[in-house]
């Protein structure tokens, strides 16, 4: 009973540990990106050594975001294996699907305990759980087993000159604010130092490389040595007309009789005529062969119609022929 209230405990505290993580990651993210209006101004007003140790903050703020993403995805796999924490061997062995994620939880909660004290409370948790050997192995790394991004996340080492110059262009770049970086510096970057070489020393437009000639044939095996000493140029072969010299052959193919041919058409009569179409004389007068058998009519002939005398007749005659429908039915 005391293990399923522990386990109950440790997920109430993991779920909100990420949830505060959630929220912090968020106010960090406004806040830096307010913070680099801050050092735009700085450049604006020529406080160029402000403006770096500003953006070094920066960085460290960055690096601090990306870590907090990284434990939260691990607090997230904790609580998905949860039931592996729960049934632990009798040995006291820790499963090795939780063991990566607990360590990395372990190692960064020093650093985020400010932040998020839930961390700290998770510490405690898993020192009476898994023992406190355990839990001072994963904080020193001694299992080697935290990631190494979080490790530089997380770090305290001082941040690269070069880095810090890279931020200051971006952020220059993105606020419209002319800026010159340190030169020094950026010679470090391999990528930078071509791109100054580019724009310092433009080609020339005759000093540009022309595209390379097409193979030539076998037959002028001899061209491009000849063609050496016209001006240090190569003179490129003429290409090819389109239209061939001699016609080209078309292959001839046996005449194979697959079947009987069909014959022409009979001559008609009509054929050498301006009419086209059938003939039918109209003036032939055939009487009319209808094919189908005529039906006899058994029904019975209505009665003549009775001379209408006078007012009874009429009424005799109705009542007559309603008499009559009857019977028939």
């Amino acid at each position: 009973m005391s293990n399923n209230k522990w386990i109950a405990e440790l997920k109430t505290v993991l779920q909100v540990a990420k949830a505060r993580l959630d929220v912090r990651e968020k106010k960090k993210t406004e806040q830096v990106a307010k913070e680099r209006y801050t050092v735009a101004d700085y450049i604006r007003n020529n406080k160029v050594p402000r403006a770096r140790i500003a953006v070094e903050h920066l960085i460290r703020e960055d690096y601090k975001i990306e870590a907090m993403d990284r434990v939260e995805a691990y607090l997230d796999t904790l609580l998905m294996r949860m039931q592996l924490i729960k049934d632990r061997p009798k040995n006291g062995a820790v499963d090795p699907a939780i063991e990566q994620p607990l360590a990395n939880i372990l190692w960064s909660a020093p650093f985020l305990t400010q932040d998020i004290p839930e961390l700290g409370q998770i510490t405690l948790m898993f020192k009476k759980h898994f023992g406190p050997e355990y839990v001072s192995m994963c904080e020193q790394n001694k299992l080697g087993m935290v990631d190494v991004d979080l490790l530089r996340c997380l770090s305290c080492d001082l941040i690269p000159k070069l880095l810090i110059e890279k931020y200051l262009v971006e952020i220059c770049r993105s606020q419209n604010v002319p800026f010159e970086p340190d030169q020094t510096v950026m010679a470090q970057d391999e990528f930078w130092t071509i791109g100054q070489r580019y724009v310092q020393h433009p080609p020339a437009n005759d000093d540009k490389k022309l595209p390379p000639p097409p193979p030539s044939s076998s037959s002028n095996g001899g061209g491009a040595s000849s063609s050496g000493g016209s001006g240090g140029r190569l003179d490129f072969p003429t290409a090819p007309s389109n239209q061939p010299s001699a016609p080209i052959p078309q292959p001839q193919y046996p005449n194979i009789n697959f079947g009987p041919s069909i014959p022409p058409p009979l001559p008609s009569a009509a054929a050498n005529g301006p009419y086209m179409g059938f003939h039918v004389d109209n003036n032939a007068k055939t009487p009319f062969n209808d094919p189908f058998p005529q039906v006899p009519n058994d029904r019975p002939a209505p009665p003549p119609p009775a001379a209408h005398g006078g007012s009874d007749d009429g009424f005799d005659d109705l009542a007559r022929r309603f008499e009559d429908l009857k019977n028939r039915k």
